[in-house]
């Protein structure tokens, strides 16, 4: 009886030291992975194995969450760290969150502000084309999730922003009914240039497209970030074609949704 107790007993913690063994392996792998990778062309200097694998024997192996933390901590200490960066950590600062939207949106990755895990988007993304973007994002179960939809919806509903609402609305509440935990968060529709405005077609209809969004948030109970000062206050932000905007344009808009989602 004794016996059949101790084996019963033992089974987590040998379940415990198998899972610290694989991770050990894994890691060890990614380390000597990213050594070979960054050192193609040179000579592997002993010495610098050697230290990577003292750094890794010198982990905390007692829970799984310690390794975790100290990747991370390793990783960040190869990559130079803080050290090389400029500003805060978006990705960190974003994680469990996801950002859906239109060529414009794709920047945040592109730039390397977020991570292409975390954005959702498509060159000519619309509301009428990303039903499946969606459902994407939903199954992700974020936290939170940033909308920003329209700049395209102009045209593609020649300017009827009813139209526009009544399949944004409807995408919001199946994205919900999915993850009904997650804090939704819609963006504004950046504005055109002036030049854009008047060169023709319904970018003159931007301001209605905002009214209506806001309307629909209001209706929903979801939280509307309005954007529209960035561009009238930094006109220098706009690209060429008076539509999209270069990465400077970013930070601000980060830390507009950061600061709407209460995100430090």
């Amino acid at each position: 009886m004794r016996s059949t107790n101790t084996k019963k007993s033992n089974t987590p913690r040998l379940i415990g030291t198998i899972i610290v063994l694989i991770v050990l392996i894994c890691v060890t792998g990614v380390f000597l992975f990213n050594l070979f990778r960054t050192n193609k062309k040179a000579d592997y200097a002993v010495s610098v194995v050697k230290e990577n694998v003292t750094a890794v024997s010198e982990f905390n192996y007692s829970t799984v969450a310690d390794v975790e933390k100290k990747i991370e901590e390793y990783e960040a200490s190869r990559s130079g760290g803080g050290t090389q960066q400029t500003g805060p950590d978006y990705r960190k600062i974003f994680r469990g969150s996801v950002v859906l939207g239109d060529s414009i949106t794709d920047g945040l990755s592109v730039y390397g502000y977020l991570g292409s895990d975390q954005v959702f988007c498509a060159i000519g993304g619309s509301v009428m084309n990303s039903s499946d973007m969606f459902a994407q994002a939903a199954a992700m179960y974020p936290k939170n999730a940033f909308f920003s939809y329209g700049m395209n919806d102009l045209g593609m509903y020649n300017g009827n922003e009813d139209l526009f609402i009544e399949q944004y609305q409807a995408l919001l509440e199946n994205f919900m009914k999915t993850t009904p935990d997650t804090k939704i968060f819609i963006n504004s529709i950046s504005k055109p240039s002036d030049a854009k405005i008047e060169s023709g077609g319904y970018f003159y209809k931007w301001e209605d497209y905002n009214k209506a969004i806001k309307k629909m948030c209001k209706k929903l109970d979801i939280e509307y970030i309005d954007n529209t000062s960035i561009l009238k206050e930094h006109p220098e932000f706009y690209a060429g074609d008076g539509v999209h905007v270069s990465t400077d344009y970013y930070p601000i808009w980060l830390e507009n949704m950061m600061e709407k989602a209460g995100l430090e």
